[in-house]
């Protein structure tokens, strides 16, 4: 080899971040690199000539000298071109997680190992860190099952929603698929042997928003059940609607038209509540037009009731899912959690309205408030 090669390579043993560890056939070291003395705490000179398995506690140092031993004698590699997770030892006696990866390589007539160790107490701390978390994701899931059943209990009684087996498939759907992220996310961080930093905190965060995303499902589903008894006022539909409109953001390729009676256009309802269905329409109605069109809202009063139709020019919902979409945890869009809804149909009834919806493919699709009327008996005042 030419002293300019021995030179790079000795550059590149000095400079290397991971320990670097030759030992010959009986398990002398030969050489060790500053990074070796630097992660056991022994000189340079403390170490060459001596067993490797100084820098090991029992068993492992016994276990090395076998493995050796015995691949010497029939050539069978238990550690050699292995990488392995093993306990280092250093001077002062404490002991670490570390990664070895053992090289063979043939120098002249003289066989020695190369063995590069790499500390990954760091790793592990992550790794604990994340069982913790994963126990304590396990645990939150319990609490917040049983508050779901409780709040299932609630909408029963109340009837707000037909039946509890679309709930609960909806509900296990959900909720599923976060936890399905979070057990991919905890496989790698357990069974990849050196992670990077980035990569830890990348899954790390990913487990935390599956856990939120769970978390919402949830909380969604319980406010629907404590949904409080409608404060029924006299309420002008017209200004309540004009009012919504001009809070939701809506982009410069939608035109909204309205035809809204000016007069007599007062229902008897609770309007937080029910200011919540109508805005959930007209957001959904802009949704459903990514590449603009008209949002339409338009109000006619009949003999019993009142009629606020909200109708976008957008792509439609097919026939197979037009039945579904007021159910709980249904939804078209590719990142709705399907309750908007199913809580303005829970809402309506709560107000003695109800909604209906009909829709063409590729045409557009509107969906039909129908309100109680004010006729003077009801309590309350003008909004």
């Amino acid at each position: 080899m030419h002293n300019q090669d021995q030179a790079v390579l000795l550059a590149i043993l000095e400079a290397a971040v991971d320990a670097i560890i030759v030992i010959d056939s009986r398990g002398a070291i030969q050489t060790a690199n500053p990074a070796t003395t630097q992660l056991f705490g022994f000189e340079k000179s403390e170490m060459l000539g001596k067993n490797v398995n100084m820098l090991m506690p029992s068993p492992f140092r016994e276990q090395h000298d076998g493995y050796l031993a015995n691949y010497l004698k029939t050539g069978e590699a238990k550690i050699i071109g292995i990488g392995r997770e093993v306990i280092g030892k250093r001077k002062d006696g404490s002991t670490f997680p570390m990664h070895l990866a053992v090289s063979r390589m043939a120098v002249g007539d003289q066989i020695l190992f190369a063995g590069i160790v790499r500390d990954i107490t760091d790793i592990k701390n992550a790794q604990r860190q994340l069982a913790l978390a994963n126990e304590k994701l396990e645990h939150r899931v319990q609490e917040r099952t049983a508050e779901l059943r409780a709040a299932q209990a609630d909408l029963l009684k109340s009837e707000r929603m037909a039946t509890l087996g679309q709930v609960s498939g909806g509900i296990a759907h959900e909720i599923r698929n976060p936890l399905n992220a979070v057990r991919t996310s905890v496989y790698y961080l357990r069974n990849v042997q050196t992670p990077s930093p980035e990569k830890v905190h990348e899954h790390l965060e990913r487990i935390d928003r599956q856990v939120t995303m769970i978390d919402n499902v949830i909380t969604a589903l319980s406010d629907i059940a404590r949904m409080p008894e409608p404060a029924v006022i006299a309420c002008d539909v017209k200004e309540m609607l004009r009012k919504i409109v001009s809070s939701v953001s809506m982009p410069a390729n939608i035109q909204i038209e309205t035809d809204l009676p000016d007069s007599g256009f007062q229902a008897a309802i609770d309007p937080n509540q029910v200011s919540i269905v109508f805005r959930n329409l007209i957001r959904n109605a802009r949704d459903a037009m990514p590449d603009g069109g008209t949002l339409s809202i338009a109000g006619q009063i009949a003999p019993d009731e009142l009629v606020v139709q909200v109708s976008d020019t957008g792509i439609g919902i097919k026939p197979d899912d037009l039945a579904r979409v007021v159910e709980p945890l249904f939804s078209t869009k590719a990142r709705g959690m399907g309750l908007g809804l199913a809580i303005s149909v829970a809402i309506l009834k709560k107000n003695q309205g109800r909604l209906e919806v009909e829709s063409h493919l590729g045409k557009g699709t509107t969906f039909s408030v129908h309100l109680k009327p004010f006729s003077g008996e009801e309590p309350g005042h003008d909004e």
